[in-house]
């Protein structure tokens, strides 16, 4: 079943529909795919982790997670890794990593764009699944197990991004931050993609302010859950 998309913004030289339909119906091509699919299999044997404190919510037992609780799906996998592929991305940041499943698919487009790297960001002990499940796809990519915030310091001065995977604690300030973040050092031409806009009212705020912010030519949601901007 096709991908719905909401078109909110459409200021772009070189995006319109016709593109962005193009890549989100696109078969992935990559041969990383079969050891994506392998790596979510294997993680289902893992017992439930707990569930990293920041997470919890107050006055409630501690919940534990499984990996294919936070395993993106291969129809959204599929998104992340054509849309970064759609401007050849070699930059790539994530906040959020969980178990690697959404990192390998962003691993293998940064790879694919010729000597490109992810650096993905987990504050949960599973970083290092989730750096395991990287290092199948490219070694030369990194989990770091830590917060999204202080990516900065993982940078040269002169990097630039060009994607970013924001899928980290689903509330309009957290989310708010992270973009924050980024903005001074993403590429004339790039992409921030926002996961679980489904999540809460406060993730659709989130995501509502940094459309206003103006930074981007081309914002789309898809499915209702996908956060898109593109700048350029």
């Amino acid at each position: 079943m096709p991908l719905k998309v909401t078109y909110l913004r459409e200021n772009s030289a070189n995006w319109d529909r016709s593109r962005f339909r193009k890549h989100l119906d696109a078969a992935p091509n990559s041969p990383a795919l079969a050891e994506i699919a392998h790596r979510r299999n294997a993680l289902r044997s893992l017992a439930p982790h707990p569930l990293h404190q920041s997470y919890q919510a107050p006055n409630r037992s501690p919940a534990r997670v499984t990996p294919d609780l936070l395993a993106i799906s291969p129809a959204y996998g599929a998104v992340l890794f054509n849309l970064a592929r759609s401007i050849e991305a070699r930059l790539i940041l994530e906040d959020g990593a969980g178990f690697g499943i959404s990192s390998m698919y962003l691993a293998a487009a940064a790879r694919q764009a010729g000597g490109g790297m992810l650096l993905s960001f987990e504050i949960s002990d599973y970083a290092t699944h989730a750096q395991a499940s990287v290092n199948l796809v490219d070694p030369g990519s990194q989990v770091i197990r830590g917060s999204f915030a202080g990516f900065a310091a993982h940078l040269s001065g002169a990097a630039q991004v060009d994607f970013a995977f924001i899928d980290s604690m689903h509330d309009k300030d957290s989310m708010l931050r992270s973009f924050r973040s980024l903005i001074g050092w993403m590429a004339p031409q790039s992409i921030i993609v926002v996961d679980d806009l489904s999540y809460s009212d406060s993730a659709r705020e989130g995501f509502r302010c940094m459309m206003r912010m103006g930074h981007h030519d081309f914002v789309a949601i898809v499915n209702n859950r996908f956060g898109v901007l593109i700048r350029g």
